[in-house]
C-alpha cells in the first residue's frame, strides 16, 4: 500500500479547513439569530412580564404603619382596571383600618412563572408565590407562603394588574 502524496494531504487539510470555517460560521449565524431575532426580543418581553407579575404581587400585599399612604399608592400604580377601580373603592377605608390596628403585612417574592403570554394582544397571566409577614399591636408576627394568580394588561406605563386573586395551596 502507497502512502498518500503530499498534495492529497494537502486537499485533505484544505477541505477539512473550509468545513470547519463553514461549521464555525453556520454557529455564529444561528446564535447570532438567537440572541438578536424575533425569539429574544420575545423572551425578553416574557422576563419582563414575569418580573412585573412578582412586584405587582409584592406590592398589593405589603403595607406598614409607618408607610401606609406609601405602600397603598405604589399597590395602586400596579393595577389597572377592572381592579384599580375596586381598589379605588376600598383604599380610604383600608387604610383607616390598618392605620388603627397598626398591622404591618410584608411579602418578599418567593418565584413566579407566566401561565400565559400574549405579546400581540399585550396580555400575560402568571402564578407568584410571596412569603408574608403580618403582624398588629396585638399579635405577634406570623410567616406564611401565599400564591397569587394574576392577570395583567401592558400599559404604556409598563405591565399592570387587571385581576390578582389568592390561589390554592397557601401555607
Amino acid at each position: 500500500m502507497r502512502a498518500p502524496s503530499q498534495r492529497t494531504t494537502v486537499r485533505v487539510l484544505a477541505v477539512l479547513t473550509v468545513l470547519a470555517l463553514a461549521a464555525a460560521v453556520a454557529a455564529g449565524v444561528y446564535w447570532w439569530i438567537g440572541s438578536h431575532g424575533p425569539t429574544a426580543n420575545q423572551a425578553h418581553d416574557r422576563d419582563v412580564a414575569v418580573d412585573a407579575a412578582e412586584q405587582i404581587v409584592v406590592n398589593i400585599n405589603t403595607v406598614r404603619p409607618q408607610t401606609v399612604d406609601a405602600d397603598l399608592q405604589a399597590a395602586q400604580t400596579s393595577l389597572t382596571d377592572p381592579m384599580l377601580s375596586e381598589y379605588q373603592k376600598v383604599r380610604q377605608q383600608f387604610a383607616d383600618s390598618l392605620k388603627k390596628a397598626q398591622a404591618s403585612v410584608v411579602a418578599t417574592p418567593a418565584g413566579a412563572s407566566l401561565t400565559a403570554f400574549d405579546d400581540d394582544r399585550g396580555t400575560a397571566s402568571a402564578i407568584v408565590a410571596i412569603n408574608v409577614t403580618a403582624s398588629s399591636a396585638n399579635q405577634q408576627p406570623t410567616q406564611k407562603q401565599q400564591l397569587f394568580q394574576v392577570d395583567m394588561q401592558r400599559t404604556p406605563d409598563g405591565w399592570k394588574a387587571s385581576k390578582a386573586a389568592p390561589t390554592a395551596g397557601q401555607s
